[in-house]
């Protein structure tokens, strides 16, 4: 709420990053990782369209994370969504290498993706 407050008024309606000036530092975190540290497991692994895999509490980390957004109340809902899938196949394209990687070199594809989705979430969750 610091860093918000400060890159509104002082950043000029965030144009800005004023906050790094007073050490706040940007945080990538996102719902489904605040569940997780407060102790909601992972629950049942999926794969969502268009946006890829998931578990049960990401996924509902994910309608928080969608609420949470500007873009949500700003833009109507298709193109609200549609930013979010642009997102998700951004953040693909960066690491469509690795996924090739593991897959090839897997047996079964399907459970190694589950595998490295899982211990990547747990690792955002302990940090």
């Amino acid at each position: 709420m610091a860093r918000f407050g400060i890159n509104s008024t002082i950043g000029i309606a965030g144009l800005f990053d004023a906050a790094k000036e007073f050490h706040l530092t940007r945080k990538d975190e996102d719902t489904g990782q605040t569940l997780g540290v407060y102790g909601l497991g992972n629950g049942f692994y999926l794969v969502l369209p268009l946006i890829g895999p998931s578990s049960a509490r990401d996924t509902v980390g994910l309608a928080g994370d969608t609420f949470l957004d500007p873009t949500t109340y700003l833009l109507s809902w298709g193109w609200a969504l549609g930013f979010r899938v642009a997102r998700s196949e951004t953040d693909l394209t960066f690491r469509i290498n690795e996924c090739e990687e593991l897959t090839d070199a897997a047996i079964d594809p399907y459970a190694a993706v589950k595998d490295a989705y899982i211990q990547y979430r747990a690792k955002k969750v302990r940090e």
